[in-house]
Parts: C-alpha cells; structure tokens; sequence
C-alpha cells in the first residue's frame, strides 16, 4: 500500500473521528430547541442522537475495513 492511500485513509478516518462531537453538539441545540417548543419529545432527542452516533461509527468502522483490504 503506497504512503499516499495511507495518508488518504488517515485522513477519512480522522475527518469522521473529529467531527462525531461537532455533530453532536450542533445536533443537541437544534433538538433541545425542537424538545423545548413542544415539537418532540426527550425519548425522540436521545433516539436521534443515538442513531447519529451508530450511523458515524459504523461509518468509520467500514471505511476502515473497505480500506484494510486494498
């Protein structure tokens, strides 16, 4: 594997893994706006939050392995 695809998987990984906390602050403040006016409820917020956080961390885990075998 030459050092450029290295790097470039580093990259992607890392892009993933810093921006899994932006994603769930930015994502907190607009849901706990939506919980406080009535739109949804707490079970919803957390619901969807959990859900972000399997979905980025599945990502991370099949790019990883995607690349692992190249």
């Amino acid at each position: 594997m030459s050092e450029q695809s290295q790097m470039q998987k580093f990259i992607l990984v890392m892009g993933l893994a810093v921006g899994l906390p932006s994603t769930m602050v930015g994502l907190f403040f607009l849901l706990h706006q939506l919980v406080q006016k009535g739109y949804i409820s707490w079970n919803v917020l957390l619901i969807v939050m959990v859900t972000v956080v399997v979905a980025v961390l599945g990502l991370m885990v099949r790019n990883v392995l995607v690349r692992k075998g190249k």
